[in-house]
This record gives structure tokens, C-alpha cells and sequence, in this order.
């Protein structure tokens, strides 16, 4: 009897799979659905790749959507969970016809899973009530304020929040703190955590609600205290089992304050990756019945982990596209208020979600980038990269300038354009560094001299960027990220053009970079009181400037030497950075030959591009050996 009962149910299951597969092929072989007319189509190109390389996600806008998913379960009390079809075969109440939609369930306690007795985050349970998690916030008006500095300065460059929708529930929280759910109390911690860092030294908030000695140990303490009471939020609320919106989107911000502060993120980020699939997030929600802000929050929190586990893919030496390989539409490029407006009107200048749609393109190809350096066979060609690069800056110059030519007014969009042409200058010194590399090895050709022309070009740019957000006063609120990536992007630029300063192609332009890496030194003095990567970089940077400049000066005595008996080609190009003129004589330029013994392999291996590939990665050690070695040199040769 039980043998026949087991049958029957696997003929069941096998009914059920036939049909699945009918419907699958179905829709893959049916009319596709008309082209659908979005903002983010009328606004440019920002969330779309320039090229047919594949880079950016396919706009599935237009395309048809397969019928085969599974539903969201929402709880009453506001969790969500996706519940694919498999799981669904042994529920033969479950109409076939509620696929893809919505299924409500009643809130009651025997739905909401109780597998959570033994692991939360912090991996403890604890029996924490809501009381005492929000007496740890701090009075109203503090709460105000950093609120206002989170939105004003961090919004907009990880805007993966509806602003309009979270000020609306902060009021009512205001009115009732008893109003709102605890994930939303935890989303309330994580902002509070992330606004700190962006307070000025001189800020009375910094020494009102913190009691450290210094400036960088109260912003530590203050944003570390907020990031564990949204963890202890979270785990009251269960969330190993029980998850909304809040709480994703509390995880996500999470991850990006502890990267931001060059904490460790790899286990969390993995765990917010599958709360995410747990709730369905891998899938566009235009499957599902939900309303435009739901989508789109939905598409935020996606896109922002992404880009989050991406890059620590990088950090970690892993390609892996599998995160990038789902279905998920890019969030449209749209204001907030336009979004609850339904409105379609084209946009000229930047939006709310502009940046983070631009970054989104810039992590793939620094993704593509890492696959052409450290992969074979190589699917994309230096050349193909570096045009995609050149599209995302002109997407920038366009979306960023009005018709007359003058950058967008607003303080945070003049911000985020500085750091998006950080992030391209960047992406320019790690994709050049074969080329560069094999000119300081001594192989002088017209695409190893535009290597490095290019790399002067960009490591001068990304000095120029560092101190104007360090100089001007506006930018003040910024010294979070000048600290941070910022300071990390000009160390890689001050050590490119040290090592340049090795042989520099005349006597200007050995001025012009001892200059400029002097005053990057200065703003790196100046940050180490917050900043930890500062403190390390500035004795590195202090030896190999030293260094340089004491090598570069025995460059520039041979080169005197040679001009004076006619050893430099009178056809050679006498411009810093341009490209030797074609000849048909044997190649020769006005660009000084590095001496290959002189380059030792130390200094290779520092310059890998495995090391660069962003602040974690950075190597500490090996630079005062290299100094050291270096001066030995210059004593050998006379000049010490």
C-alpha cells in the first residue's frame, strides 16, 4: 500500500514537471511582449552598456518573462519570502495560476518558521527587547541631523533607499516609536552609523554624543556602536528566518559602511546575498504584483549588493559572473518624487540614481579589466576595455553638464562627479600597467611611450581630484571617502608617478611631478588623523619620493650628456606624453630608456595589478627595501 502511495506521488511530480516544461517552452517560443517605454530609456544610456561587449546587463524591459517562477509569500507583519516552484509540487492547493504573483498569508505565528534558535546575527541568540535597542539612539534632534547628513551626502551615492518613503515612516516613528517595525529601527541604526563618519573634526555632534580622546577614535567608536545595534535589531527580529525590505536593506548599507572603513565584509556580504535570494530579489519583480516603489527598491538593494560583492570578488582574486548573470533590469534612472509620480519626462541632468547606475558600469569593467590581465584565453582586447572606459566618461561629461557647459550647481552631484572621474583614472593606471611595465623594462615602442603618456595623464587627474576635495571647503563632508578609496586611488597615482619620476622625458616634467607629489604627501599628513590608510601610506610615499627624485636627477645628467653629443634623434618628439612620429629609420624618441638592470624585480611585483585592485589589496611591505636598494644605486653611480 505505501509502495502504491509513493508511486502515484511521483507520477504526480512528474505530471506537475511536464506541464512546468510546456509552459516554459511555451512562453520562450510566443510573441515577445512589445517594447514598454521607460525613463531610463528616454535619459541616455547610463544603465546600458555603449557596446555590443556584453558589458552592461541586457535591457529585459522589452523582452517577454517566462511564466516559470516562482511567488512571493508576504507575511502580514511585513516579511517576505521567495518560494520557488519546486517547493510548491507537494501544495496542490496552490493554483498553477498564482504563478509569478503574490501570495498573502494570514499572520499568525505557526507561519512564521521558528528554525532560528540557534544562530543570529551577532550568531547568538538574544532576547534583547524593542525598550532597550532604542534606548541606545540618541536624542531627537542628534537623530535629526545625522539623518539629514546621510541623505544629503550618502544618498546620493549609494542610493538604494526611497528617500521620500523612508522620511514619511521616519515622522511617524518620531510620533510613535512603537509604529514601525524593528528592521526598520535597524535600517534607522545603519543610517545614524554611516552619517558619523561624514561629521567634521570640529563637529560639537562628534563630542556631544561620543567620550574618546580623538577625532578618528569617536567616529570609530560612534559608527561601531550604531552597525552592532542594527545587528542586534536585526537579530531580535529573527532575520536568519524572517525578512522585508528593511532588513535587506540594512544589511546592504551595512556592508558598504564596513567596506567604506576598510573592515572585513566577505562573510556578512555572503549572507546578505542569500537573504536577498531569499526573498526573491535574484528575479526582476516586474514578475511579481508589486507597486513601482517596491520594484524598484527591490532593483536598488540588487544592484548596490552586486557591486559590493564584485568588488570583493576582486579583492579575493575571484571572477566569478554568476551575480551578474541574473535577470534582474537595472533600477531606472529617476528621482525619487518622479518615481511616485509615475512620471516619464526625459532628464537632462543627472538624477538620484545616476551615479550609482554609472558605478554599477564601472565595476563591470573593472571586472572585465581584471578577466584581460589575469585570464586565458582573453575575451576582451586592452583596446576594447579602454573604449568602454572613454563611454562612461563621456556618459559622465554629458549627464553631469547642462547645454551651456557649466556643471550641475549642486554640491553632491560636483562630489559625485569627482569620484566617478577617480574611479575612470583608476580603471585607466590598472589597465595600462602591462604596457607601462614593459617601458620601464626598456621596450620603447609607440604603444608602450602612449602607455605611459596616458598614465602620466590620469595619475596627475586622479592627484588633481584628491586635493580639490581636500581643499575646497564644500567637500568638507566628504573626507570620509578622501580618507578611504580616495586616498587609496592617489596613493596608486603618487606611486605610478614616482616610479615615472624614475626617468622623466625632461626637466619640466621632473618639476611638475616632484611638485605635484609633495602636495599629495601634505594631504595625506593631513588626513592620517583619520584615516589609517594615510597613516601607513605617508612613510612609504615620503622614501619613494626621496627615492625618485634622487634617481630621476642621474636620468636627467645622462640625458644633458647625450643631447650635447647628438645621441637624441633630432626626428624625436620633443612634447612630454606624445607618441614618436613614424620614421624609416630605426625607431628612436625623445623618451629616456630606463637601464633594465636598474629595474629591479621588486619593484615589478609591487606594481602587479593584482595589488591595486582596491585598498585591501595594497602591499605595505617591501617598499623600504626597495628604497634602500635604490639608493645603493644612485651611491654606485657617483651622485650619492
Amino acid at each position: 500500500m505505501a509502495d502504491a502511495t509513493l508511486q502515484n506521488e511521483l507520477l504526480a511530480r512528474i505530471r506537475n514537471l511536464e506541464d512546468l516544461l510546456h509552459k516554459q517552452v511555451g512562453s520562450q517560443t510566443g510573441d515577445p511582449l512589445s517594447p514598454q517605454t521607460s525613463p531610463s530609456a528616454t535619459t541616455g544610456s547610463v544603465g546600458e552598456s555603449d557596446s555590443a561587449l556584453g558589458l552592461g546587463v541586457p535591457d529585459l524591459r522589452s523582452s517577454s518573462l517566462p511564466s516559470c517562477v516562482g511567488t512571493l509569500q508576504t507575511f502580514a507583519a511585513g516579511y517576505v519570502r521567495y518560494q520557488p516552484l519546486v517547493s510548491q509540487w507537494n501544495a496542490p492547493a496552490l493554483s498553477s495560476s498564482s504563478t509569478g504573483n503574490n501570495t498573502s498569508l494570514p499572520d499568525t505565528s505557526s507561519e512564521v518558521p521558528e528554525d532560528d534558535d540557534d544562530l543570529q546575527i551577532p550568531l547568538a541568540r538574544n532576547a534583547t527587547s524593542r525598550e532597550e535597542l532604542l534606548t541606545i539612539l540618541p536624542p531627537g534632534r542628534y537623530c535629526d541631523a545625522l539623518k539629514d547628513v546621510y541623505f544629503r551626502v550618502f544618498s546620493p551615492l549609494f542610493h538604494i533607499l526611497h528617500d521620500l518613503t523612508f522620511e514619511a515612516e521616519y515622522q511617524q516613528f518620531c510620533h510613535d516609536p512603537n509604529s514601525v517595525s524593528i528592521s526598520w529601527v535597524a535600517l534607522l541604526f545603519t543610517i545614524l552609523g554611516i552619517a558619523v563618519t561624514a561629521l567634521d573634526d570640529d563637529d560639537p555632534l562628534l563630542s556631544d554624543l561620543g567620550r574618546e580622546k580623538t577625532v578618528s577614535r569617536n567616529v570609530k567608536a560612534l559608527s561601531s556602536r550604531y552597525r552592532s545595534a542594527a545587528l542586534r535589531c536585526l537579530a531580535a527580529d529573527g532575520v536568519t528566518s524572517r525578512h522585508s525590505i528593511n532588513s535587506l536593506q540594512s544589511l546592504v548599507l551595512i556592508n558598504y559602511a564596513r567596506v567604506q572603513r576598510g573592515l572585513s565584509t566577505w562573510t556578512l556580504l555572503g549572507f546578505t546575498h542569500h537573504v536577498a535570494i531569499s526573498m526573491g530579489c535574484h528575479i526582476d519583480p516586474e514578475r511579481f504584483a508589486l507597486g513601482a516603489i517596491e520594484r524598484e527598491e527591490r532593483r536598488r538593494a540588487w544592484t548596490g549588493l552586486t557591486m559590493l560583492y564584485t568588488q570583493q570578488n576582486h579583492s579575493f582574486g575571484i571572477i566569478d559572473p554568476r551575480m551578474l548573470s541574473q535577470d534582474v533590469k537595472p533600477p531606472l534612472d529617476i528621482n525619487d518624487v518622479d518615481l511616485l509620480a509615475a512620471s516619464t519626462e526625459p532628464t537632462t541632468g543627472p538624477t538620484q540614481m545616476t551615479y550609482l547606475l554609472l558605478e554599477a558600469r564601472l565595476t563591470k569593467i573593472a571586472g572585465m579589466i581584471r578577466e584581460a590581465l589575469f585570464n586565458f584565453p582573453v575575451r576582451f582586447s586592452l583596446a576594447q576595455i579602454e573604449n568602454e572606459i572613454l563611454a562612461v566618461r563621456e556618459t559622465c561629461d554629458k549627464r553631469y553638464h547642462l547645454e551651456n557647459g557649466t556643471l550641475e550647481p549642486l554640491t553632491t552631484h560636483r562630489a559625485n562627479l569627482n569620484i566617478l572621474y577617480s574611479d575612470i583614472h583608476q580603471l585607466f593606471l590598472l589597465l595600462l600597467r602591462p604596457s607601462l611595465c614593459r617601458y620601464l623594462q626598456g621596450e620603447i615602442t609607440p604603444e608602450t611611450c602612449a602607455a605611459r603618456a596616458k598614465c602620466v595623464t590620469s595619475a596627475k587627474a586622479s592627484l588633481a581630484i584628491y586635493q580639490s576635495l581636500y581643499d575646497t571647503p564644500e567637500f568638507a563632508p566628504y573626507k570620509w571617502y578622501n580618507g578611504g578609496t580616495g586616498s587609496f586611488h592617489a596613493f596608486h597615482a603618487a606611486i605610478v608617478l614616482s616610479i615615472i619620476l624614475l626617468y622623466p622625458d625632461s626637466q619640466y616634467e621632473f618639476t611638475e611631478i616632484k611638485d605635484l607629489l609633495w602636495r599629495t604627501l601634505d594631504v595625506f599628513a593631513a588626513l592620517s588623523n583619520r584615516s589609517n590608510f594615510c597613516s601607513k601610506a605617508v612613510p612609504v610615499l615620503r622614501n619613494i619620493i626621496d627615492m625618485a627624485c634622487a634617481r630621476s636627477q642621474q636620468t636627467l645628467l645622462a640625458m644633458d650628456v647625450s643631447s650635447v653629443s647628438g645621441m637624441v634623434s633630432p626626428g624625436g618628439s620633443s612634447t612630454p606624453g606624445s607618441a614618436p612620429a613614424p620614421a624609416a629609420t630605426p625607431y628612436l624618441q625623445s623618451y629616456p630608456s630606463p637601464a633594465v638592470e636598474y629595474v629591479c624585480e621588486e619593484l615589478f611585483l609591487l606594481l602587479h595589478p593584482q595589488n591595486w585592485m582596491n585598498a585591501t589589496c595594497v602591499p605595505w611591505d617591501g617598499w623600504e627595501l626597495l628604497a634602500q636598494e635604490q639608493q645603493k644605486h644612485v651611491l654606485r653611480s657617483g651622485l650619492g
